[in-house]
């Protein structure tokens, strides 16, 4: 195998599509970037990663904000635009399709028509060897009438599709001290009862029902079984975990010859 790192390897990820605005002498700058990020919850900060070639990465410590627009699927034309020219080639607002919205909390007037449009203070720079990040705390969010579909980077730009649908258990278990099974999973909402079963299956397929068992907090699943004293070995054993309407889940018990 080998270790060299194929030539634009981050493209096979995927990033959502922002509008940068920031202010300079003669107006307000509009550029595309393609990593735009959410980075803390409470407080909400959000961050954005520039390269030496974009005239932004200079006015954004220099001014020490800026507004993010991340951008709505039908944005495409306008994000391939925006990230096409520089400062230094034209005014890119003099463009029809750049809209500005009044900001509340900052100077930077912030582009319309995205999934969100964020008023951002900067807080820190963060410096890589080619690129540089500029993290912000969001001051004031924008948000239109009716919510939109993001347009993401994966390699081209794409419109998401319907959402993944889950048909399947995942199951994790691990023996903790003192002979306790612990079993984890997760899987789709269950069309009736939210309960979880679980069986022990040995190596020759004999199976030990372990119970049913609710849900968690979040929907997911976390219990600690007591095993039952005529417990088969354990050493080749699998966890099954089954969920009505979902294929079931199993989960490997690696050694495993202790018993209650």
């Amino acid at each position: 195998m080998s270790l060299e790192i194929p030539d634009q390897l981050w493209k096979t990820a995927t990033s959502t599509i922002g509008l940068i605005a920031v202010r300079h002498d003669d107006g307000v700058n509009v550029m595309s970037a393609e990593w735009s990020y959410f980075v803390n919850k409470d407080p909400l900060y959000a961050a954005v990663v520039l390269s030496p070639r974009a005239r932004s990465r200079e006015l954004i410590p220099e001014r020490g904000e800026f507004a993010l627009t991340l951008c709505a699927e039908e944005q495409a034309e306008l994000a391939d635009f925006a990230g096409s020219f520089s400062l230094g080639d034209l005014d890119k607002t003099s463009s029809e399709l750049i809209e500005f919205g009044a900001p509340q909390a900052t100077g930077t007037p912030w582009v319309k028509g995205g999934l969100v449009a964020l008023e951002c203070v900067l807080r820190e720079t963060v410096p890589f060897p080619v690129h540089t990040m500029f993290v912000a705390e969001v001051v004031a969010a924008h948000l239109p009438e009716t919510a939109g579909r993001p347009l993401v980077k994966h390699g081209p730009m794409h419109a998401l599709g319907e959402p993944v649908r889950r048909t399947a258990v995942v199951a994790a278990a691990q023996i903790l001290p003192g002979g306790t099974l612990r079993v984890a999973a997760t899987g789709p909402a269950a069309p009736g009862a939210d309960l979880w079963r679980v069986s022990l299956v040995g190596t020759d397929g004999t199976r030990v029902d372990l119970g049913e068992h609710p849900s968690a907090e979040y929907g997911d699943f976390l219990v600690d079984l007591p095993l039952p004293r005529d417990v088969p070995p354990l050493a080749g054993a699998r966890v099954m975990v089954e969920r009505e309407g979902a294929k079931p889940g199993f989960a490997r018990l690696a050694g495993g010859s202790a018993r209650p």
